[in-house]
């Protein structure tokens, strides 16, 4: 598909902006995505998405034409993707390390507590008795 033929097919002029070729790609992609036509029949869906298909080629053509893609503008690869992370992961060992800090003292409340119990017991009336301790 050349240029005249994709600015055509979007209905902008040959020279026009990015955004206003992406603008115009929107617009027309709302009328005829076959993923917004609910009600359409099997082949309504299939027509539109021939429609889509060109109009994502009519885009990517004048993008191509002015050298870049807009940054946040979908991309196809030519092979396969290879995410390289730039900073190091931290977030596993924080969540273990967070976990294991309020498991030590969980348990040491318990065993503080376990603890005072055996010596002393709030009786019903809310007195507090020493128990003797067990032989």
């Amino acid at each position: 598909m050349s240029p005249a033929d994709a600015a055509k097919l979007l209905g902008v002029a040959t020279d026009a902006s990015i955004p206003d070729i992406q603008h115009a790609f929107a617009r027309h992609a709302r009328l005829s995505h076959p993923d917004l036509m609910a009600e359409a029949t099997d082949e309504e869906r299939h027509a539109a998405g021939i429609r889509f298909a060109e109009l994502r080629d009519a885009r990517d053509v004048l993008v191509a034409a002015r050298g870049s893609m807009p940054a946040g503008s979908p991309q196809v690869a030519a092979g396969p993707v290879r995410i390289v992370r730039t900073e190091p992961v931290r977030g596993a060992w924080s969540t273990f390390l967070v976990f294991l800090v309020l498991a030590v003292i969980v348990v040491l409340v318990v065993t503080i507590q376990d603890g005072f119990r055996t010596e002393f017991v709030q009786n019903l009336r809310g007195v507090t008795v020493e128990v003797p301790a067990e032989p």
